[in-house]
């Protein structure tokens, strides 16, 4: 079903019926409607979110076929949008979609036959060069007029840029996609977490400000004062993308949760 709202977005993700009209999937050989397996779904109405935000449900208990579930789940919209599902564990599928949602838009979704809305916000989209160390960022296409400009060379006062710094050859910063998970003001970083012991010659047990998180995997943008002379010039991380300060504070700042991260070689 697809339904056309006037300067709306609107998205409708619709269940299929079981025999007899009743809505469900298949979960441990039991047949349950879908609206009650159904514990929440994601993003939060009201707040507004990044422009390649996934739709996330979340069930009550494990799927045990998550192709019954994902029939169930059948995310259609106006404009057109493919997208995929990834399953995060036996209880969690986000629909990811192919492209980027409308800036500025309110979309309206109805998950397991409950209405829900979500809004976005402007398009913040960064992108980072790691041969050339920089981090790039748009908001809607133009370069930002407010983002902190280089303060050294290379791209002195090039609008438009971090410089940046990114995992050294050892521990390289993954090539890919991504999708901003979470905004910390403050995060405490374990090495152990990504299998490198604190007491190892690399290891850390650092806190971080105006940390943005862009994988499960613990790769983040993040303030990396104790990097800014090789910013520009060298990686010298552990993966993720360190800028200095002012430049991680104004990202921090201004990205949505759901804003995409391009890592480019």
């Amino acid at each position: 079903m697809r339904v056309l709202v006037h300067g709306v977005l609107a998205v409708v993700v619709v269940a299929t019926t079981t025999t007899g009209g009743a809505l469900g999937i298949e979960t441990a050989g039991l047949r349950l409607p879908l609206g009650s397996m159904i514990e929440s779904t994601q993003p939060t109405q009201g707040v507004p979110v990044g422009v390649a935000h996934p739709i996330v449900v979340t069930f009550k208990r494990p799927i045990t076929n998550r192709a019954a579930a994902e029939m169930a789940l059948d995310v259609t919209s106006t404009p057109a949008m493919t997208g995929k599902f990834e399953w995060l564990d036996n209880k969690v599928v986000q629909w990811v979609p192919d492209g980027f949602w409308p800036a500025h838009s309110t979309i309206k979704l109805t998950v397991g036959g409950q209405p829900m809305a979500m809004t976005t916000g402007p398009a913040v989209i960064g992108t980072a060069h790691v041969a050339d160390h920089t981090f790039t960022v748009t908001i809607d296409g133009q370069t930002p007029p407010d983002m902190p400009a280089p303060h050294h060379l290379p791209h002195l006062g090039e609008s438009g840029v971090l410089l940046a710094t990114m995992g050294r050859p050892e521990y390289e910063t993954p090539i890919g996609k991504y999708t901003v998970l979470a905004k910390d003001r403050n995060v405490l970083m374990d090495s152990s977490s990504v299998g490198i012991p604190v007491d190892h010659p690399d290891g850390y047990m650092t806190e971080v400000e105006f940390a943005v998180r862009i994988s499960r995997r613990g790769l983040f943008v993040h303030s990396a004062p104790w990097a800014v002379e090789s910013m520009g010039f060298e990686n010298v991380s552990h993966g993720c993308i360190g800028v200095a300060p002012a430049g991680a504070e104004w990202y921090y700042n201004t990205v949505n949760v759901g804003d995409p991260v391009i890592i480019e070689p």
